[in-house]
This record gives structure tokens, C-alpha cells and sequence, in this order.
């Protein structure tokens, strides 16, 4: 008996949505296998990005500021990273799709305090030139704060590290999960030194990142969703912006608040340490 064979090959359409599906098979694998590869490598591509956005930007429109190019560099990392989650189809697995547990909303008081407490010190629309030589109109650099830096940041960067690496690096455990990710989070902002800014500032700026970035990698377990996180980072980033008398009083306080929620996000992790060691340290005897 002769097996009929299928004699029409696949349409156009039917081809490219089998390289998509073999192309994003391919990317899951890595991201899976390799998850603290790809963390550290995601990093570099984003510094990488930097150097080479700048340079291109540069020569193309010299009349641009450094403050305009990390604009159009914030919005390239947003499509960067929103791209990645489509390819692998994790809106689900970083909890894009999750209810909020309801049980840990407390953890997120001291980001509530951090919120708030510009306020105490009075808010003003700070000047932004884009163009050299010209400064924007108030509306447009509230505009430009509140959507293209505050929004742009929100999204990418809580999408990325508390997101897609926080959940490749889950099977590694928690620690390593949450630790590694706030390292590069902290790192990557040395895009602040390629822009213009300053090592000596930087140094200390990625230490406190770090530790704030370790507290809500902690958080986000608990939380089960992604969105309050990027909703807080999104308000802190618009407050700290638009804050009139950023004066050490303040500073301080935000000091202690990262150092409350470096402190939160250890002991987490320690319970998170303690509840997976109990299957080994009480064996079931069957």
C-alpha cells in the first residue's frame, strides 16, 4: 500500500510563521539552558547598544544633547526588551498576566514612602534641551519626563530584570535569580558615563542600585505580578524628576529606605533558603 504524500509545499505565509516558531524554539532554549550566560551577555549587548546609538546619533544629528539622545536610547531599550518577552511568549511566565497576592502588599510600604517623599520638598518642571540651544516648553518637558524617560524606564527595565531574567534564572534558585540580575541592573547604568556623566558619580549610584535592585527582585516573587513594580518605578523616577529641593535631608531619607528594602529583599531570600532546604534536612520515610 502506497503512503500519499503531500505534494504542495508550504505557502509563503505558512514558511514564515515556521521559521518564527523555529526561530523563537531556539531563543527559549538558550534563555532556559543558559540562563546566567545570557544574563551577563544581555548586559553587555545593552552597553554595546549604548556606544553604538550614540556614535551613530551623534554623527547623524550633532545638534542633539546627550538628554535627547538617551531619550531615543530610553525607547530603544523599551522595543528592545518588549521584543524579547513577544520572541519567547513570556507574558505569562513574568507574571504580566498574574493577579497581585494580596497578602504581600505590605512588602511594598517602603516603596510607597519612597514615592511619596518628594513631596515634602515641592515639585518643579526642571528645564530640557534637546536640541542644543533650545529648551523644550514646559508641557513638552513634563511630557518628556513623564513619558519618555519615567514610562520608557518603567517598562524596560522591570520587564528585563524583574521579568524575563529574574524568571530564566528561577531554576538556578532565588538568590541567584534576584542577585544577578541587580548586578547587571546596577551595572547598566553606566550608560550614564557614556552619555556624559561621571565615574566618580556612577560608583556609588550602581552600589545603591544594586541593593535596591536586590529588594525587588525579592518583592517580585512575592507579588506574583510584574505591574505594581513597574507602576512604583515608573512614580519614583517622575517624583525624583520633577522634585523642587533635592536637598541632603532628602537624600538621606532615600538612603534609609534602600537600605530597609536591601535589608526586606535578604530576608526574603533567607526564607525563600530556609523552605527549600527543609525537603533535605526532613526526608518523607516511606
Amino acid at each position: 500500500m502506497l503512503l500519499r504524500r503531500d505534494t504542495h509545499p508550504p505557502s509563503s505565509g505558512q514558511s514564515i510563521y515556521m521559521f518564527w516558531q523555529d526561530d523563537c524554539t531556539a531563543m527559549t532554549t538558550i534563555v532556559e539552558r543558559r540562563p546566567i550566560a545570557f544574563t551577563l551577555g544581555f548586559g553587555v549587548a545593552m552597553i554595546a547598544v549604548t556606544i553604538v546609538v550614540r556614535l551613530i546619533l551623534g554623527a547623524l544629528v550633532p545638534s542633539l544633547t546627550l538628554d535627547g539622545i538617551g531619550l531615543v536610547l530610553n525607547w530603544i531599550f523599551v522595543g528592545l526588551v518588549i521584543g524579547l518577552v513577544a520572541w519567547l511568549g513570556w507574558w505569562e511566565k513574568i507574571r504580566l498576566t498574574s493577579p497581585v497576592n494580596r497578602r504581600a502588599i505590605p512588602y511594598l510600604l517602603p516603596f510607597a514612602v519612597m514615592v511619596f517623599l518628594p513631596t515634602a520638598f515641592g515639585f518643579a518642571i526642571p528645564e530640557v534641551s534637546l536640541v542644543r540651544g533650545i529648551n523644550v516648553p514646559p508641557w513638552a518637558a513634563l511630557f518628556v519626563i513623564i513619558v519618555g524617560v519615567s514610562l520608557g524606564a518603567a517598562l524596560s527595565e522591570e520587564l528585563l530584570y524583574r521579568g524575563v531574567l529574574l524568571r530564566a534564572l528561577e531554576p538556578k534558585g532565588r538568590a541567584i535569580a534576584v542577585v544577578l540580575p541587580a548586578f547587571v541592573f546596577g551595572f547598566s547604568h553606566i550608560s550614564r558615563v557614556i552619555l556624559g556623566g561621571s565615574i566618580a558619580e556612577w560608583l556609588p549610584q550602581m552600589i545603591l542600585i544594586v541593593l535596591l535592585g536586590i529588594g525587588l527582585g525579592a518583592v517580585a516573587f512575592r507579588l506574583e505580578s510584574l505591574w505594581p513594580l513597574v507602576l512604583w518605578h515608573f512614580a519614583v523616577d517622575v517624583g525624583g524628576l520633577l522634585v523642587a529641593n533635592p536637598s541632603p535631608l532628602l537624600e538621606l531619607a532615600v538612603l534609609v529606605l534602600i537600605g530597609v528594602v536591601f535589608v526586606m529583599g535578604i530576608g526574603l531570600l533567607w526564607q525563600d533558603r530556609g523552605r527549600a532546604m527543609e525537603p533535605l534536612q526532613n526526608p518523607v520515610r516511606t
